[in-house]
């Protein structure tokens, strides 16, 4: 039997996906809609909203139709659609002064870095900084969900209806960071061997000793943890501990690797090794820059080339 196409797949599964859910939903609101998310990335998000609910969560239909083109059954799709769901129910209905309130969103703002070039249609409509080629943006933490924190971007309507201009929230952002977002400055090792469990030390003793040439920066949460390298805090500790000049790699969103400018590698080594590794490593919408950057006590970040 030949497959769906990605639109008639969609379709399909706003059509059916009532009977795999209780019937309490009978009557909810099944919908589509095209979401712009990291690196101009636009996904398919689908919202079942019960009648008696104002927010749902959105369950993006990209995963399971690789499911689906994979072998699996369209019945078992649409269970595991329906399961996602269910186990993310939103018992209370939201309440929309947590947005539209500013004093009371003003301590939940917290910023992120994307790669400038590669977000242009995002960056038009959400407020932002440049620095260097990358670009701040904000959000608002509403607490977690099930795809890791939760957060609403904070766009320029938004922003307006406010009455802020960017500054503010760049200023606020850089505030909360510490108690939202507290970020971290690890030994390569230490992340690696926290990456391993209990056999961490038989195979680290197995590998060459490390001179501790790399570390990385990122936060608690391990989710958007490259702008930890707008806590001024956590830097003045990198400066303290490696130098007053160092080259940042941007491993991802989430996390960079900072690299002692004392380090034996040159400046091209470094790009070409970012390179490979968003091209083979790194989800599209994951990349944070294909540039190096060299980070300075009284310049802060910059292109290294």
């Amino acid at each position: 039997m030949e497959k769906m196409s990605f639109d008639v797949f969609a379709k399909a599964v706003v059509e059916q996906i009532r009977e795999y859910l209780p019937e309490s939903f009978a009557n909810a609101s099944v919908e589509l809609q095209t979401v712009v998310k990291n690196n101009d990335l636009k996904l398919t998000g689908l919202t079942i909203r019960s009648a008696d609910s104002n927010i749902s969560p959105t369950i993006y239909l990209e995963q399971f139709f690789e499911k689906y083109q994979s072998g699996e059954d369209m019945n078992e799709v649409l269970e595991t659609i329906a399961d996602v769901r269910l186990r993310n129910e939103v018992r209370e209905t939201f309440d929309v002064g947590q947005i539209t309130d500013f004093d009371r969103v003003r301590e939940k703002i917290v910023p992120r870095l994307i790669g400038k070039e590669w977000n242009r249609e995002l960056l038009a409509i959400r407020p932002h900084k440049i620095i260097a080629d990358l670009a701040v943006t904000y959000h608002i933490m509403m607490g977690h969900d099930f795809s890791g924190v939760a957060s609403a971007p904070i766009t320029n309507a938004l922003m307006e209806s406010w009455g802020v201009d960017v500054d503010t929230l760049h200023d606020l952002a850089i505030q909360n960071m510490p108690k939202l977002l507290p970020s971290t400055f690890q030994t390569m090792s230490s992340v690696l061997a926290s990456m391993m469990g209990e056999d961490a030390e038989e195979l680290l003793s197995a590998m060459p000793p490390a001179d501790e040439a790399m570390f990385i920066l990122s936060n608690e949460q391990k989710i958007n943890g490259a702008a930890a390298l707008l806590d001024k805090e956590i830097m003045k500790t990198v400066i303290e501990r490696i130098g007053k000049e160092f080259f940042v790699l941007p491993s991802s969103i989430h996390e960079c690797i900072i690299v002692p400018a004392t380090a034996d590698m040159d400046v091209s080594t470094l790009v070409s090794m970012v390179r490979e590794v968003n091209q083979s490593q790194v989800a599209p919408d994951e990349r944070l820059s294909d540039s190096v950057y060299v980070y300075t006590e009284d310049g802060g970040l910059r292109l290294a080339c």
